[in-house]
Order: C-alpha cells, then structure tokens, then sequence
C-alpha cells in the first residue's frame, strides 16, 4: 500500500475587523495564557493531597491527569481567587468563583 502526499489546494482567508473601528462586534475577551504562580501550584497540591487523605480517595494512576488538575486548579484560583475545578464548563468562571469552591480532585 502506497501512501500519497496531499497537497493543500485551497487557501482560505478571513477577515479580521479592528476593534477601534467597531467597539461593539467582539464580546468575549481573550486571555493569555499564563502559568500558575509556584505557591499556587503548592498550595494546590497540599490541599489535594489533604483533601485525598481525608475522603478516602486517590489520584489517577496516570501522574500527567493529577500535574493537569492542580495546575488548573492553581490557575484558577490565581485568575478567579477561587480553585474552580478545571474539568467542569462554567458559562460564568467569575460567578461560580463568588458562590464558593467547587473542587474535583
């Protein structure tokens, strides 16, 4: 069995509008992404750790799921001042960040 090489034979294009021209057509905001602050990652880890001790619970087996949690969970309560869970979708981050701590570990 031979493989081909596709070529790419259609180029596309978008258009990009300026903001200062038009204010009002993009509303969402875009957030560089950032790395959690090593006392975050620390804390985070600590809690997770504690938080695993006291319900009786276990990390993933696979160490790379557990590094992607707690950096989350860091990352959020750096941007949000709350460890939102990194795995759940909030229609509003900043909202579920007042009402409390909503953790998966």
């Amino acid at each position: 069995m031979t493989m081909k090489s596709l070529q790419a034979s259609t180029a596309y294009s978008f258009p990009i509008s300026c903001p200062s021209t038009s204010p009002r057509r993009f509303s969402r905001v875009i957030r560089a992404q950032v790395e959690p602050s090593d006392k975050s990652m620390e804390v985070m880890r600590k809690f997770s750790e504690q938080f695993c001790r006291k319900s009786g619970t276990y990390f993933c087996v696979d160490k790379s799921v557990t590094a992607v949690v707690i950096k989350g969970l860091a990352e959020h309560r750096d941007t949000l001042g709350a460890p939102l869970c990194p795995c759940r979708h909030y229609d509003d981050k900043e909202a579920e960040a007042s009402q409390g701590h909503k953790l998966c570990v």
